[in-house]
C-alpha cells in the first residue's frame, strides 16, 4: 500500500481536530442526546450501566467506565462512543441489538464531538425510573378557579382545560346543535340513534337539566351495557374460539357467557375494581357463585392448545398491558429496557399464572358441554414450578432455581400482594354433589327413557314386523335407559354421602355399593348392546370381505362384555362421580391420566392476590389506565396516547393535573363507570361543536389539533354501531341480550352487532370492512377511510333492504302516502343525519330524487317488495337514502 506523504497525513489531522463551521454546528439535546435516549439509555442511563458506563448527560461520557472516558471532545475518531457506533464488527457495533444507527445520525455524533461535545452547563441526568410519573400514586389536584368564572368553567373538567387555554391564548368554540348534542350522547352511550320520539321528547324540554336526564336515561337502558361492553371486550381481547375443523386451538366455546357477564356488570354499574377480581379470580373469591365464575372466561380466552409458554405469554402481556398499561413482555428475555422490570420479574410473574387451567362448568339442563358449558379458570397444577428461561427460550430453563409468584418491586411496596392458599368448597371441587347438575342429568336421561319407552311401545303395536334381533336390541336400549336415570340418583346419593357426610338411609358402604353396582350394570347393558348391534349388522352384510371384519369386532365385543359381566359380579364400592374432572377439565397440555384426577381441594391463592393488587386504590396505574380509556372513547383522543403503555417509553399525558383528578375521582366513587360518563358528558367540553368554523385565528395558530380541547374531536362510527345504527333507523333491529354467538353466515341477522361470533378465522364481513375489533390486541381501534368502505355500504343487501324500510318509516310519519320530497328531505336529514338541512342541501336533494325517477323504468313500483331487490334498481328514495348512509356527516359522530 502507497504511504500518505506527510503534508496530506497533516491535513487530514487537522482537519479531523479543527471545530465544525457555525453552519455545520449539531443541536446536542435534538440531535445527539435525544437519538443517544432512544438507542442507548436502555443499557446506558440510570436503569442500567453496562460496563459501568452512562450517557445521559455529557459529563458521564467524559468520565466514562470500565474502558475509560466514551467522548474526547475535539477528537471524534479516538472517542469509544463513534468508534463503536460506527463499527461494522457485529461484536463490537453498538447498540447491538436492532438496526445500526443510520449514517446521518452518526455523522452527527461525529461533528458534536468534534466540535467539542458541548452541553447545558446544568444537564440534568435522566430521572430515577421509579420516581416515573405514572408510579406515583395519584393525588387530587385543586380544581383550578378561572377568572373570570363562568358557567362552563364551574365544572371540573372544563376548569382544568381553561387554565391551559387561557395560557395558550386559545378560545373554545359554540355549543353544538341540540339535536346533533342528542344524536352524540345516545350513539356514545348505547351504540344507537335517538328515535323520532327522543328527538321531539328532548327538543321540546327547556327544562336546566334536560341534557342530564337524557344521559340518566341513557345509562339506565339496556344497550347501554352492550354499546360499552363491547368498548372493553376490545380492550380485554374479547373472542369465540377458533382452531382448525372442530378443534379448539385458541379461545374456547361458549364464550359467549363472559360476553354477557361484561355487558350485565356494567349494566349493574359494578364496580371496575370488582370486575377485575372476578376476572382474575372469581373461582378463588367466589367458586360457588356460577354468575361470577362467568367472569373467568377472561383467562380462558387465553388459552392456547399446543404451547404452554405462549398461552401464559399471551396471559401476561395482556392483563398488564390493558389493567396496568405496562408492556412487561418486553422482559421476556431480558430486562426491560425503559422500566424497573427484571427478567426475573417477569417470570415472577408467570408463576402467578402457572398452575391455572381452563375447565368447562354445566349450567342450566345441558349436560353435553359440546353444546353448552361456562368456560372457567381453575388452578389444576399446584405445584407447578416456573423457570427463568434463559434469553427467553423455553428450552433453557434455568432448573436449579424454581421462582417464587411476585410483582415488580417497584410497585409492590404501592399495594399490597398478598398470597393466600383458598380452601375451596365441597360444590366447587366435586360438582356432583350439587342438586342443580343432577337435576340436568336426570333431565337428559328421562329425554332418553321417554324416547326408548316409545320406540318399545311402537314395537309392540307394530307387532311382529321387526326381527327378534330387532327386538331384542329396542328392549336393550330401554333397560340402559332405565339404568341410567338409576345410577344418576344412585350416585348423587353417594357423592353426598361421600364428600358432604349427608345422612342416608341404610350403612354407607351399601350406599356406594349401589351406585358401584349401578355403573357396572350399565356398562354390561351398553357391552350386550355393542354385541346385539353388530349382531345385526353381520347378518344384514352380504360383501364376505366386511362380514370377517364385523366378525372380528364382535370377538373385541364379547370380551369386553365378559370383562363388563366380571367386574359386575363383584363391583366394590368405587364408582365414578357424577360429574368428573376428565368430562369438564380443558387440560390439553397434560397427560391422560393427569385429566382424570380429581379437581384439586385448594387453589394458590395467586390470582386473588394479583387481583387485590391491581384493583387496590393504592395501585397508581389501575384507575389511570381505566379514566384514560373511557375519555378516549367519549373525546375521541387519549390523555394518553399511548394507551397500554403508561411507561418510561410511553407518551406522557397532554393534561397531568386532569388525569390525575378524573383517578382520583373515579376510585372514590365506587370505580363506578356510570358516575365517570356522567360526569364527562356533563362537561361543556362534551357540548361543544367539533366544527372549527368560527374559531379565531389564534386558536388556529396556536392549536390546530386540538391538543386544548378547545373543541370536541369529531369521531367516525365503529363498526357495530354503524350496522346497528341501519337496523335501528329502519325500527327491525333485535333488541333481545345476551345467550350464544350469532353465526357470521347469518349476515342478514337482526340481533346487535357484538352478539356475532367473532373470531381469528370467522368475523362479520361487513364489520370488518369498517375497522372490527382485532381479536389479538385492539386497546385502541384502528380507523381507516378507503373506497372499499362506500362500496361495501352501497353494495350491501342488508343496508339496501334497510334503506327501503326506513324510507318506509319516513312515509309514515305524512298522512298521506305521497310525502312531498321537500318534507322527505328534511325529515330524512334529521333522522339520519341529525341536523336540519339548509336551503342549498333541500334543493340539491330533491333535484337528486327527479333524477333518480328519471332514470327508473317505466314499470317500476314506487315501493317494491323488499326481497326483489337483489337484481331491480332501488326506489328513489330508498337510493336517496343510501347515499345520505354513505354521507361522511353519518359514518361520523360530529
Amino acid at each position: 500500500m502507497r504511504a500518505v506523504p506527510l503534508p496530506l497525513a497533516l491535513m487530514v489531522a487537522s482537519l479531523l481536530s479543527a471545530p465544525l463551521p457555525l453552519a455545520e454546528a449539531v443541536d446536542y439535546e435534538k440531535d445527539v442526546k435525544a437519538l443517544f435516549a432512544e438507542r442507548c439509555f436502555a443499557c446506558h442511563g440510570v436503569l442500567k450501566q453496562e460496563a459501568g458506563l452512562r450517557l445521559d448527560t455529557a459529563a458521564f461520557m467524559k468520565t466514562g467506565g470500565d474502558s475509560g472516558p466514551a467522548i474526547t471532545p475535539g477528537a471524534s475518531h479516538s472517542s469509544l462512543v463513534w468508534t463503536r457506533v460506527s463499527s461494522t464488527d457485529p461484536d463490537l457495533r453498538m447498540p447491538p441489538e436492532g438496526e445500526p444507527l443510520k449514517a446521518n445520525q452518526i455523522a452527527a455524533i461525529e461533528k458534536w464531538i468534534q466540535s467539542g461535545a458541548p452541553a447545558p452547563e446544568q444537564e440534568e441526568p435522566e430521572q430515577d425510573p421509579e420516581q416515573h410519573w405514572s408510579f406515583q400514586a395519584p393525588v387530587r389536584p385543586m380544581v383550578p378557579t378561572i377568572s373570570p368564572p363562568t358557567e362552563e368553567t364551574l365544572h371540573p373538567i372544563d376548569a382544568f382545560l381553561a387554565e391551559k387555554q387561557q395560557i395558550a391564548g386559545v378560545q373554545s368554540v359554540s355549543p353544538l346543535d341540540r339535536r346533533l348534542w342528542l344524536r352524540r350522547v345516545s350513539l356514545d352511550l348505547t351504540g344507537l340513534p335517538p328515535s323520532d320520539a327522543d328527538q321531539n321528547a328532548f327538543l321540546e324540554d327547556h327544562s336546566p337539566d334536560a341534557r342530564g336526564k337524557v344521559i340518566d336515561r341513557l345509562l339506565e337502558s339496556p344497550q347501554y351495557g352492550e354499546r360499552w361492553g363491547r368498548h372493553w371486550m376490545d380492550i380485554w381481547r374479547y373472542s369465540d374460539w377458533w382452531g382448525l375443523g372442530a378443534e379448539v386451538r385458541n379461545s374456547q366455546k361458549h364464550m359467549w357467557h363472559w360476553r354477557d357477564w361484561i355487558i350485565e356488570s356494567l349494566q349493574q354499574d359494578k364496580g371496575y375494581d370488582q370486575m377485575i377480581l372476578e376476572m382474575l379470580a372469581a373461582d378463588e373469591l367466589y367458586p360457588e357463585d356460577v354468575s361470577r365464575l362467568r367472569a373467568t372466561g377472561y383467562l380462558a380466552r387465553q388459552y392456547f392448545k399446543f404451547n404452554r409458554t405462549t398461552w401464559m405469554d399471551e396471559t401476561i402481556e395482556h392483563t398488564f398491558k390493558g389493567m396496568l398499561g405496562l408492556t412487561v413482555n418486553c422482559s421476556k428475555c431480558h430486562d426491560h429496557k425503559y422500566d424497573p422490570i427484571t427478567q426475573q420479574n417477569y417470570y415472577e410473574l408467570r408463576a402467578i399464572f402457572e398452575p391455572y387451567q381452563v375447565r368447562m362448568d354445566i349450567i342450566g339442563d345441558e349436560t353435553d358441554l359440546q353444546n353448552n358449558g361456562i368456560p372457567r379458570a381453575f388452578d389444576c397444577n399446584l405445584d407447578a414450578p416456573t423457570y427463568l428461561h434463559v434469553r427467553g427460550d423455553e428450552r433453557n430453563p434455568q432448573t436449579d432455581r424454581p421462582l417464587a409468584p411476585n410483582v415488580p418491586g417497584f410497585l409492590s411496596s404501592t399495594a399490597p400482594f398478598e398470597v393466600r392458599t383458598v380452601q375451596l368448597p365441597v360444590r366447587a371441587v366435586h360438582p356432583g354433589v350439587r342438586d342443580e347438575v343432577a337435576a340436568a342429568y336426570r333431565k337428559q336421561a328421562i329425554r332418553k327413557k321417554e324416547n326408548a319407552t316409545a320406540a318399545v311401545e311402537g314395537m309392540n303395536k307394530e307387532g311382529e314386523t321387526k326381527s327378534p334381533l330387532e327386538r331384542e336390541i329396542l328392549l336393550l336400549k330401554k333397560s340402559i335407559a332405565d339404568q341410567e336415570l338409576q345410577s344418576i340418583d344412585l350416585r348423587h346419593t353417594a357423592d353426598r354421602l361421600r364428600y358432604l357426610a349427608e345422612t342416608m338411609d341404610g350403612s354407607p358402604d351399601q350406599v356406594l355399593a349401589e351406585a358401584a353396582r349401578s355403573v357396572t350394570q350399565l356398562a354390561v347393558y351398553r357391552a350386550e348392546l355393542a354385541c346385539k348391534e353388530l349382531d345385526w349388522q353381520t347378518s344384514q352384510e352380504s360383501d364376505n370381505k366386511k362380514k370377517e371384519e364385523l366378525q372380528k369386532k364382535q370377538e373385541t365385543a364379547n370380551k369386553q362384555l365378559d370383562e363388563a359381566r366380571k367386574k359386575h359380579e363383584s363391583p366394590g364400592t368405587d364408582y365414578p362421580s357424577l360429574v368428573g374432572s376428565e368430562k369438564t377439565a380443558e387440560s390439553n397440555i397434560e397427560s391422560e391420566e393427569s385429566r382424570k384426577k380429581p379437581f384439586p381441594k385448594q387453589s394458590t391463592g395467586r390470582r386473588s392476590a394479583l387481583a387485590r393488587w391491581i384493583a387496590s386504590d393504592k395501585n397508581p396505574l389501575t384507575a389511570r389506565v381505566a379514566v384514560n380509556h373511557l375519555w378516549a372513547r367519549h373525546f375521541g383522543a387519549p390523555l394518553v396516547p399511548t394507551v397500554f403503555d403508561f411507561g418510561r417509553k410511553g407518551s406522557p399525558p397532554t393534561h397531568p393535573e386532569l388525569l390525575d383528578w378524573l383517578a382520583v375521582e373515579f376510585m372514590e366513587s365506587g370505580w363506578s363507570m356510570k358516575h365517570m360518563h356522567r360526569l364527562m358528558l356533563t362537561s361543556s367540553l362534551y357540548a361543544r361543536t367539533s366544527s372549527s368554523k368560527g374559531a379565531t385565528e389564534e386558536t388556529l395558530r396556536s392549536d390546530r389539533e386540538n391538543r386544548l380541547y378547545w373543541r370536541m374531536n369529531p369521531i367516525r362510527m365503529e363498526s357495530q354501531v354503524l350496522r346497528d345504527s341501519l337496523l335501528a333507523l329502519a325500527e327491525e333491529l333485535d333488541m333481545r341480550t345476551g345467550g350464544p354467538s350469532v353465526p357470521v353466515s347469518d349476515a342478514m341477522s337482526k340481533r346487535r352487532s357484538l352478539y356475532y361470533f367473532h373470531s381469528k378465522n370467522e368475523h362479520n364481513q361487513l364489520l370488518s370492512v369498517f375497522d372490527d375489533a382485532n381479536v389479538l390486541d385492539c386497546y385502541r381501534r384502528a380507523t381507516s377511510i378507503v373506497p372499499q368502505q362506500a362500496l361495501a355500504l352501497e353494495n350491501s343487501q342488508l343496508a339496501q333492504e334497510l334503506a327501503i324500510k326506513i324510507a318506509q318509516r319516513i312515509g309514515a310519519t305524512s298522512p298521506n302516502s305521497n310525502i312531498p320530497d321537500g318534507d322527505f328531505v328534511v325529515l330524512a336529514f334529521r333522522k339520519l343525519l341529525g341536523y336540519e338541512p339548509n336551503p342549498q342541501e333541500i334543493e340539491r336533494s330533491i333535484r337528486f330524487l327527479e333524477s333518480l325517477r328519471q332514470a327508473m323504468p317505466v314499470n317500476q313500483d314506487a315501493a317494491p317488495d323488499v326481497a326483489s331487490q337483489k337484481s331491480d334498481p332501488l326506489p328513489p328514495q330508498a337510493a336517496f337514502l343510501l347515499a345520505l348512509l354513505n354521507h361522511n356527516d353519518f359514518i361520523t359522530i360530529r
